[in-house]
């Protein structure tokens, strides 16, 4: 969808590129992603960091957000280029600021 004269100008640059590009807005707010595969894997895309890591929580520093994994036998299987993917056996996914 189009914005208008005034409505172009006063958007960020991030989000005036989406729109031409027709990009989702996801991209523009610098958001964490994620997939949750039954309740067994999860990939989670904007990570920044660990926070915290046990077999049972996995807390992950996505910016301005946090999200934490609890379950049993938990392991980061990798994280690289700001992905992150977690598996076990995952009983909750909490998110936090």
């Amino acid at each position: 969808m189009a914005l208008s004269d005034y409505q172009q100008f006063k958007a960020p640059l991030a989000h005036r590129i989406c729109d031409k590009l027709e990009l989702p807005e996801d991209i523009c707010r610098n958001c964490g992603y994620m997939e949750i595969v039954s309740n067994t894997c999860a990939l989670v895309d904007g990570c920044k960091g660990v926070l915290e890591y046990d077999d049972s929580t996995i807390k992950l520093n996505l910016g301005k957000k946090s999200v934490c994994f609890r379950g049993n036998s938990l392991t980061i299987k990798s994280l690289a280029m700001e992905q992150a993917m977690v598996e076990g056996f995952i009983v909750s996914v909490e998110f936090g600021n």
